[in-house]
């Protein structure tokens, strides 16, 4: 199978991935977080940047976590 059918196939899988995973973190970003550090409560497209963001850092991106 070439990259591009791969790359094909994959994005609407992480796509659908990001979508349900970012709709409980707003909603408990925004319930929680400000009544307890005070913070501003984020908007829908911020949070897909943090979602996004710590799926990098946390992925091979940038730190490689090894499974022995």
């Amino acid at each position: 199978m070439k990259l591009y059918e791969v790359i094909l196939l994959t994005l609407p899988v992480k796509i659908l991935n990001l979508v349900i995973s970012v709709i409980p973190a707003y909603f408990l970003w925004n319930w929680i977080i400000p009544d307890i550090f005070s913070l501003p409560e984020i908007e829908l497209v911020q949070m897909v940047g943090l979602i996004i963001l710590i799926q990098c850092i946390i992925s091979r991106g940038f730190i490689s976590i090894s499974h022995d």
